[in-house]
């Protein structure tokens, strides 16, 4: 069938806008016309509709850093473990949304601003693959993930499950449940990824538990791709991590706080997914495939996490609850915060802030 010429210079707009940069109005046009479907099938067409490489850049496999094993790294006696602090293992006690505003003033009294956007790591997503010869079906993991920065060299955790709270994945290859972090993850200089990954028996004897990934490796601020969406593998004993993350070169700390105004009287469920105009970044924020969040909201009030991500200077952040309605859209600066009202379908009334800050002074 032969198209029209509508469609043919349509097709053509869309085309290039798929290998550019979108604008916020073209983003809004892109989710009206994906509209109401099952929150997956979305998030798919949502990839599609805006050009999303469909495969990061591969980086080559990791090789963990000598003397990085558990039993190892907390020793302290290599150079690399004293430079990262590994002797501590405190969670980091900086919050997000440190530098908000600038407070420094010039004696005239007139406010003058040093901060600027730094260079911020961005972790999407985290496939775990198991090689076990004696299990073909689900299995339990604990353990953590977490990566150390040079702003204070403390455990920013990405995944944290007790031997009493496992995660349960299919065992072919299944996401890790991600927290969000803490706060923004600077890569101003390098910084250290720390993980140890396990199985839990099914025997409940934990001398029967065996190490998936047990290591360490550390993003180099001078050796590494930046603005480009990448995949690292790790490989351990007995299974290995795939890790998918952006370092962003010129970016800043959004963190996204919602309070919620009016609920059904049996409570809802909620998902809630970020992505951006310029750079075309998906970002999970409540889904109960890739995250480690309770979706549950039971009556009004903050709602129980926050959550913390790197945006592109000058890119718009869009934050979609999934249901099929138009997202809500905030402009990403340096400083300030700014507060949008979402209304359900259920009827159901969320005030969602979002605050600017630097990672760095």
């Amino acid at each position: 069938m032969a198209l029209s010429h509508e469609e043919v210079e349509q097709e053509e707009e869309d085309d290039d806008l798929d290998d550019g940069p979108l604008s916020p109005e073209d983003v809004l046009r892109f989710v009206e016309s994906v509209g109401s479907v099952e929150p997956a099938k979305r998030k798919l067409l949502m990839k599609d509709t805006m050009g999303v490489p469909p495969e990061p850049y591969d980086w080559p496999n990791i090789c963990p850093l000598p003397g990085s094993s558990r039993d190892r790294r907390l020793a302290c006696d290599l150079y690399w473990h004293q430079a990262y602090q590994m002797n501590q293992v405190s969670e980091t006690c900086l919050p997000p949304m440190r530098y908000t505003r600038c407070c420094n003033e010039a004696s005239t009294g007139q406010q003058r601003c040093f901060h600027k956007p730094r260079p911020i790591l961005q972790l999407f997503s985290t496939m775990v693959h198991t090689f076990l010869e004696d299990c073909t079906g689900p299995v339990e993991v604990y353990g953590y993930i977490a990566v150390r920065d040079d702003e204070d060299y403390r455990r920013n955790y990405l995944f944290n499950r007790s031997r009493d709270d496992p995660l349960t994945i299919n065992s072919a290859g299944d996401y890790l449940r991600l927290l969000s972090p803490k706060r923004g993850i600077s890569m101003k200089f390098d910084c250290l990824v720390e993980v140890d990954i396990r199985t839990k028996a099914s025997s409940g004897d934990s001398r029967g538990d065996k190490n998936l990934v047990d290591g360490c490796f550390d993003l180099i601020e001078g050796r590494s791709s930046f603005d480009v969406l990448s995949r690292i593998k790790m490989e351990g004993e007995h299974g290995a991590l795939v890790f998918n993350f952006i370092i962003f070169r010129d970016s800043v700390e959004a963190t996204i706080h919602m309070n919620f105004l009016e609920v059904p009287g049996d409570g809802f469920d909620i998902k809630m997914c970020g992505y951006t105009a310029i750079w075309k970044n998906l970002y999970a924020f409540i889904d109960d495939k890739e995250c480690d969040c309770n979706s549950f909201v039971s009556s009004t009030g903050s709602f129980s996490q926050y959550f913390v991500a790197a945006v592109q200077m000058d890119d718009t952040l869009f934050i979609d609850f999934m249901e099929g309605s138009m997202p809500i859209s905030f402009k990403a600066d340096i400083h300030g915060s700014e507060e949008k009202e979402y209304y359900f379908c259920n009827s159901a009334l969320v005030s969602v802030k979002v605050s600017w800050s630097t990672v760095l002074y």
